[in-house]
């Protein structure tokens, strides 16, 4: 369903609470291969890598709800 402004309200709420959390993440959830390669990329982050997070998806999320 696109243009009902659903970025639009994600950028905003991101914006808004930006000052509370250390990291915004964003994933492109259009199908497995998608998010699979988001939480992929997540873990190059240097947060990620000096946690010593691998490529893992798994391991990736495991050190989101660490943070």
């Amino acid at each position: 369903l696109g243009g009902m402004g659903k970025t639009e309200i994600a950028l905003k709420f991101a914006e808004d609470v930006s000052s509370q959390y250390e990291h915004v993440f964003w994933v492109d959830a259009t199908n497995e291969d998608t998010i699979t390669a988001s939480l992929k990329g997540i873990s190059s982050f240097p947060d990620a890598k000096k946690a010593d997070v691998d490529g893992n998806p798994e391991a990736v999320l495991y050190w989101i709800t660490s943070l």
